[in-house]
């Protein structure tokens, strides 16, 4: 698991990014990313794909305090 904040400045919130690889090696392509509360997407390379997910109030609240912008 991987936290990540929105690169839309209008949310720039932190999400969770997990990659669920597959077994296809040398495949790799370009796979979408997007946020879970306003939907900006940006492209990463992956021979699998990405899941995104909101985080839970209290630790958005705890990833703020610990990453303030």
């Amino acid at each position: 698991m991987e936290i990540e904040r929105c690169g839309n400045k209008d949310c720039n919130r932190p999400f969770e990014v997990s990659e669920q690889k597959l077994p296809m090696p040398g495949t790799k392509e370009r796979e979408d990313i997007s946020c879970p509360y306003c939907g900006h997407t940006y492209t990463q390379m992956s021979n699998g794909f990405f899941r995104t997910h909101a985080l839970a109030p209290e630790m958005e609240a705890e990833y703020n305090k610990s990453h303030p912008i």
